[in-house]
């Protein structure tokens, strides 16, 4: 046998780990718990007799956070932590009134309320978290405990600020599933009760009038279109299910045109039309981010921030009462428009249909080097510097050079991912493209990002837009955009100003990410079912990446093919594979 297949034949007995495993060293912890006690450590977490385990749902994210917290500080392991913290706390208690272990464990099995006995232990594991991780400034203890919060009936425009920590996990609203409705369109706070309430709900009523006209429009200019398409892909059907009569079925072929309808069509989004998202954060990061939503120049974040605070101290109440809003952070923007006003002779700009663009603007001198470098230094023996390896890699010919890259390459497989050994040095691009693909390449959390303010310098139409016929009327909407718009800034309300922008106007986003990042997101953003906008953005960028590094051209993935239908393939291969397994091919 292969040594792998020894150790699994010592650790595994099929897909349940053997009782007692320690890895590479011994068994860590007790292996004579009391019934009650493994009931109390059943209930949080996945084993009791394994170096490896998980956290249940069960497990109050304070009182994580405090058994994370303490693995510098003890040699005990978390299980007998938890259950000495819940024996220090009743032997402390002189008020009679905290539960102890043992009668945790039978409300336990009687399904009672554990979290209403759990009270104290939690307060206590607070105070800990609190104590050491913010009044003696040990920040990483804060990082173990979780805020799950949803953020719902917000306006576009919120999404971005809510979404800023790269640290976040996010599910927002597709626009698809957004209906576009005057009971949908929200009035900022700073501007109601004023003449603009009425001049931003009269120009979204004719945002929306024009969406459901592109909407229809472009459904039947579609289907005409490219009707052709629909019998490429029986024909593609037919072949892989070897079946001269199947074809792909109505409600599908419709889905696809009203997909691709919608993208044209959503274009004309407001930013003050309502969505909604989910959000999951650690608590350290979900700290600076009540902070910089409560320090927010737009009213509607501050309120979102506040209204954040009170929920999450719901969960952990210790940590979240900290994160309010900050003067220093607040005062920011105003600074930045003075000195920009001071300093910056701003250009006329002319309010036309944009094209998109991707530049970069720079990036790390000798990247191709570096990353080369960066392979043979992970392949090394430690005799020789990064620095010189590099040289060495600088006098190398195009032929080893491309044997090194290809070599980080190999046989990948569709669900490998790229190795970061690359992820040295970075490339940074200004796009200015349309909000609405912002929106989409904004979610690459492995980016780091600095997004302008909302304006109205630019739009951008897509081209079936003319196609179908409206083109004078598209026009003529983006221009009472700007109207409305520039009228909001010119009295005063700048910021409320940044709700009026259409996802068809441009905005400008300097993005900065490392080789690994480049590679990842050409394959994902440029894939058949990627929007126009955002596809073109992210094939323009790949492209220049391979200019400055040569030796991977060929060998990072990605499509550039045109698909007039973005969803048809992934529609066709998903009923292909669904086929197969319903007779039985695959």
């Amino acid at each position: 046998m292969s040594c792998d297949e020894d150790l699994f034949a010592e650790f595994f007995d099929g897909l349940e780990v053997r009782l007692g495993f320690g890895g590479i060293g011994n068994f860590r912890g007790r292996s004579d718990y009391t019934k009650d006690e493994k009931t109390v450590l059943a209930h949080f977490f996945t084993n009791t007799e394994s170096n490896v385990y998980c956290a249940k749902d069960n497990m109050p994210s304070e009182l994580w956070a405090q058994l994370m917290g303490q693995y510098a500080r003890s040699d005990q392991t978390v299980r007998d932590r938890l259950l000495k913290l819940f024996n220090d706390v009743k032997d402390e208690d002189k008020s009679g009134k905290v539960s102890s272990l043992e009668e945790i464990a039978g409300l336990i099995r009687r399904e009672g309320d554990v979290g209403e006995a759990l009270k104290s232990h939690l307060k206590r594991a607070g105070e800990w978290i609190e104590k050491y991780g913010i009044d003696y400034g040990h920040a990483s203890l804060r990082d173990s405990g979780i805020i799950r919060i949803c953020f719902e009936g917000v306006s576009q425009r919120a999404t971005k600020p809510l979404e800023r920590a790269r640290e976040g996990a996010y599910q927002e609203q597709s626009t698809r599933a957004t209906p576009f409705k005057k009971e949908n369109l929200a009035v900022p706070f700073e501007i109601r009760g004023t003449f603009f309430e009425k001049e931003m709900l009269v120009l979204g009523d004719e945002a929306i009038a024009l969406y459901d006209k592109v909407f229809e429009k472009a459904q039947k200019y579609l289907r005409k279109k490219y009707g052709h398409l629909i019998d490429e892909a029986d024909d593609t059907i037919r072949r892989e299910l070897n079946d001269v009569n199947a074809n792909l079925p109505d409600v599908l072929w419709n889905g696809v045109v009203r997909e691709k309808a919608f993208d044209l069509a959503r274009s004309l989004l407001p930013q003050n039309i309502t969505t909604s998202l989910g959000m999951t954060m650690n608590t350290r990061r979900f700290m600076d981010m009540l902070t910089e939503w409560q320090s927010s120049e737009l009213a509607e974040v501050r309120i979102l921030g506040r209204v954040a605070q009170l929920e999450a101290m719901k969960i952990s109440p210790t940590l979240m009462k900290h994160g309010g809003r900050s003067e220093f952070v607040a005062s920011q923007p105003e600074i930045r428009r003075e000195l920009f006003n001071k300093m910056v002779d701003s250009p006329q700009i002319t309010y036309e249909n944009t094209p998109l663009k991707s530049e970069m603007i720079s990036h790390t001198p000798k990247l191709e080097e570096n990353i080369l470098a960066s392979i043979l230094f992970h392949g090394s023996n430690g005799s020789i510097s990064f620095d010189n390896l590099i040289g060495k890699v600088f006098s190398m010919n195009a032929e080893q050079k491309r044997e090194i890259a290809m070599s980080y390459v190999g046989d990948m497989g569709v669900h490998d991912l790229f190795e970061k050994v690359a992820e040295v040095g970075n490339v940074t691009f200004e796009r200015v493209y349309d909000i609405g693909a912002m929106r989409d390449l904004q979610r690459q959390r492995g980016d780091r990002q600095q997004l302008g303010n909302y304006t109205v310098v630019g739009y951008h139409m897509r081209p079936e837009i003319e196609e179908i016929g409206l083109k004078k009327e598209f026009e003529e909407l983006m221009n009472k955009v700007k109207e409305l718009h520039d009228k909001m800034k010119e009295v005063g309300y700048h910021i409320a100003a940044e709700y009026v922008p259409l996802m068809a106007n441009t905005i400008r986003h300097v993005v900065t990410k490392d080789p690994v990042q480049c590679f990842y997101e050409a394959e994902l953003r440029t894939q058949a079912a990627g929007a126009d906008s955002y596809r073109e953005i992210a094939l323009q960028e790949i492209k220049q990446v391979l200019d400055v590094l040569p030796s991977f051209r060929g060998l990072i993935p990605y499509d550039e093919k045109i698909h007039p239908l973005n969803r048809l393939n992934e529609k066709v291969n998903g009923y292909i594979r669904d086929q197969k397994r319903k007779r039985g091919l695959s």
